[in-house]
């Protein structure tokens, strides 16, 4: 009987421990994340650009690479998306952006799986060559 009670009490242990490692592992962001936090999506260069009176599309095609997740986006630009340059503090607009650039989108939210992949940006950075 005493060798039943311990491989219960090693049951609840071995349990307990998976329900505390599982809730560890789900934390809350409160929408606020660390400048390290930011995937970029896709690096590349903008294809197609439509300016609307909501915001923009571009169209971005570049390659995979290691620290990158797709390799053509269809991109939402809006009037919450921080459009910078470089590493440069001043902000830009849309009426930057141009064909030919070569840009780094970090997404908003989740992305339509969709090919070429549609999301709204939170960071679209021009990158000067």
């Amino acid at each position: 009987m005493n060798g039943v009670l311990t491989l219960k009490r090693k049951i609840t242990i071995i349990f307990l421990s998976l329900i505390l490692l599982v809730f560890t592992g789900c934390s809350i962001n409160n929408g606020t994340a660390a400048a390290s936090d930011y995937q970029v999506g896709i690096r590349g260069i903008i294809k197609d650009i439509n300016i609307s009176k909501d915001g923009a599309n571009i169209l971005v095609e570049g390659k995979i690479q290691a620290d990158t997740v797709f390799d053509k986006a269809s991109v939402n630009i809006n009037t919450d998306t921080m459009i910078q340059k470089d590493n440069l503090s001043r902000l830009f607009e849309i009426s930057d952006l141009k064909l030919g650039d070569k840009v780094e989108v970090v997404f908003k939210g989740p992305v339509a799986e969709s090919y070429p992949v549609q999301g709204t940006a939170d960071i679209v950075r021009i990158i000067t060559q």
